[in-house]
């Protein structure tokens, strides 16, 4: 294209190097964090469900399918687009690929900025509401102490995108260890507290389904946790040693 001089080499397109060998090694779970992030939104579940007009069960799962479904559906076509135009050269954000003189690129990026900037204060609700009920539960939270944490958090972000400039990792990262966090193991270690609350008041009978299912939930969340550590560590190792990778 006529911006092709334009751009890093390690940014331009790059077909039939790599091969096969890339996609069967550790580096895949980078990818598979990348791809958690689109599904982190457990957090407003009960905003969207108290929300939602005419709200029960049935409309909420309707919603959260097609909520789901889109998300993913969006993240493939994308995802696809930027691989066939880069290869094995696309880039975490992949409008860093693309030249600064390119107008399209230039746009996209406008809409991306505009995009983080609109939802950025319902991911943050989401962060401060947790904190809150983490380290200030049945505490009164006064005004002044409110404006003062939003302060603190604010920053503390802002210090880090400062710092971290692959956004690639950043996304990877979180994805791997939160996604494995509030998929895998934050759901079966509610159940099996719930379950225990249940048991020992006798609202619930110790039978052979419920032991099974407390097993599986046990299992389950040794398997998150192996994922978001296994995850967490080759995402870092992609970013900051990438040729221990490269010896795989």
């Amino acid at each position: 294209g006529p911006y092709h001089d334009l751009i890093v080499p390690s940014l331009r397109p790059s077909f039939g190097v790599i091969g096969l060998s890339r996609v069967l090694s550790p580096s895949a779970l980078v990818l598979g964090g990348m791809a958690a992030t689109a599904y982190l939104v457990h957090f407003s579940a009960y905003d969207f469900y108290s929300d939602l007009e005419d709200n029960s069960l049935r409309r909420f799962g309707l919603l959260s399918a097609a909520g789901f479904g889109g998300t993913c559906l969006i993240s493939v076509v994308m995802m696809s687009l930027g691989f066939l135009t880069f290869g094995g050269n696309s880039a975490g954000l992949i409008l860093n690929n693309y030249s600064s003189r390119d107008a399209g690129a230039t746009a996209c990026r406008f809409v991306t900025a505009v995009s983080l900037i609109g939802s950025y204060p319902i991911f943050f609700r989401g962060i401060k509401s947790a904190f809150l009920d983490l380290f200030y539960k049945d505490k009164e939270i006064t005004d002044r102490f409110s404006k003062t944490l939003t302060k603190l958090l604010l920053g503390s972000l802002a210090g880090l995108a400062l710092v971290l400039k692959n956004a690639g990792f950043t996304v990877s990262f979180v994805g791997a260890v939160m996604g494995s966090a509030i998929i895998y193991v934050f759901p079966p270690y509610m159940y099996l507290k719930s379950t225990s609350r249940r048991i020992r008041s006798g609202a619930l009978r110790l039978s052979k389904r419920v032991r099974a299912e407390r097993m599986a939930s046990r299992v389950i969340i040794g398997l998150g946790a192996l994922m978001g550590v296994v995850g967490g560590s080759v995402t870092v190792m992609d970013a900051f040693f990438p040729r221990l990778l490269s010896m795989q």
